[in-house]
């Protein structure tokens, strides 16, 4: 399986331990009353079939690095998926594409073109209005302890959200450099969010908007097959 890959050792008082998976904290207006949906059938894979609630479909994806005399680094890849559920006539089909370029002298790495992952839906092979960004940013404390934050937004069926990475751990002071999962946003308020620590989990907040979460459930599904170079093992070798 290939996930974030954190772990926490949990110490109990007595002394023994237990090791659990990492998970994202939540907002709290979430985590005090959201609907909590885990994806079956996105692991670490190329492709496959995945459901999700009452949404099922195939994805497919690919990443990729160039690195021209081990110093001028490309970073880049593919995903793509088709969803069906509720809200969707027929399917809704995506193709995205990520591009990052990087200088790595080995003791230090600067990224000279932030990556950027963009998708375009069709409905059937027929283009809708829609859209969906995911570009890191470079800010304030985060930006000052390398930690790779993303934002973004989607636009689509009328609906449009704002996408917000999170590197905080639930119960611990801890923050991760690469994102642990995402927190999608209305208005500044928190409807949503997917979890990417393992299998991907799917965070719907009390909304009885159907259109909403057809819309949460297509970003979350668009983050849950992104292979984002932040975690890559491409450079493990």
């Amino acid at each position: 399986m290939r996930s974030i890959g954190v772990t926490l050792a949990l110490v109990a008082l007595g002394g023994c331990s237990a090791i659990q998976p990492a998970r994202m904290r939540l907002p709290v207006e979430l985590s005090a009353a959201s609907a909590r949906m885990v994806y079956s059938g996105i692991g670490g894979s190329t492709r496959g079939k995945f459901a999700v609630g009452a949404y099922h479909g195939s994805y497919e994806r690919s990443e990729q690095r160039l690195a021209i005399f081990d110093a001028f680094v490309r970073n880049y890849g593919h995903s793509e998926f088709e969803i069906a559920g509720p809200e969707i006539s027929s399917t809704i089909e995506t193709r995205c594409q990520m591009r990052e370029k990087v200088l790595d002298f080995g003791i230090a790495e600067f990224t000279t073109r932030p990556m950027a992952y963009r998708c375009e839906f069709t409905a059937e092979g027929r283009a809708i209005p829609s859209r969906f960004e995911l570009q890191e940013v470079s800010r304030g404390i985060g930006g000052a302890l390398s930690r790779e934050e993303r934002m973004g937004e989607i636009a689509l069926g009328g609906e449009t959200v704002q996408i917000r990475s999170v590197h905080k751990l639930d119960g611990s002071p801890i923050e991760m450099a690469s994102p642990i999962g995402y927190v999608f946003e209305q208005h500044g308020e928190p409807v949503g969010a997917v979890e990417l620590n393992g299998a991907p989990v799917l965070y719907l907040g009390n909304t009885a908007d159907p259109g909403l979460v057809r819309t949460l459930t297509v970003a979350a599904t668009t983050l849950a097959v992104f292979w984002d170079p932040a975690n890559s093992a491409l450079d493990d070798d």
